[in-house]
C-alpha cells in the first residue's frame, strides 16, 4: 500500500519485496508532510518516491534522524511496555531483535495506543521480535 502511495523507487523496492518493513516509510512520509524532510544528503539509506522526496527505509536511520532533528528522546524505556508511555503523545520507536529484516518499528503514539501495532513487551503480534528499547519523543 505504502509503494503505490508514493510511487517512485520506493513503489519499485516494495513490489520487488526488497523492503518488507515500511515503518520507517510511513513515518518518513509524516515527517516530510509535518516540515521534517529528509534530504538526500543526510548519509542515510533512503530512496525517492515520485513526489521526488526521501524515504528512509532503515529504523536504525529512524533513529538517528529523530535524535538529529529533535534531539534526546523524552522518555526512554527498557523491556518497554504501553503502560510506560501512558499519557505522552508522540513518535514512538522499538528496538529489538528477532525479525530477520528489520531491528524495531517506528509509529505514532496516542497516548494509549499506536497509530499501527506497538510491538511493545506482551504485544500479541510481536511473532518472534523481542523489543529491548523504547523511545519516544513527545509532540505538542
Amino acid at each position: 500500500m505504502v509503494g503505490k502511495k508514493l510511487g517512485g523507487k520506493v513503489q519499485m523496492n516494495v513490489e520487488a519485496n526488497i523492503f518488507r518493513n515500511a515503518c520507517p516509510i510511513r513515518m518518513s512520509y509524516v515527517l516530510n508532510k509535518t516540515g521534517h524532510p529528509i534530504s538526500s544528503n543526510m548519509g542515510y539509506a533512503a530512496v525517492s518516491g515520485s513526489d521526488k522526496r526521501f524515504y528512509l527505509y532503515r529504523v536504525k536511520d529512524m533513529l538517528d534522524y529523530l535524535n538529529r532533528t529533535f534531539g534526546k528522546p523524552d522518555k526512554t524505556a527498557q523491556s518497554p511496555k504501553l503502560q510506560d508511555f501512558a499519557g505522552m503523545k508522540g513518535i514512538l520507536l522499538v528496538k529489538g531483535h528477532g525479525w530477520g529484516d528489520a531491528s524495531g518499528h517506528v509509529t505514532l503514539w496516542d497516548g494509549t495506543k499506536c497509530s499501527d501495532t506497538c510491538h511493545l513487551m506482551y504485544d500479541p503480534e510481536n511473532g518472534v521480535f523481542v523489543p529491548e528499547t523504547a523511545y519516544l519523543w513527545v509532540l505538542q
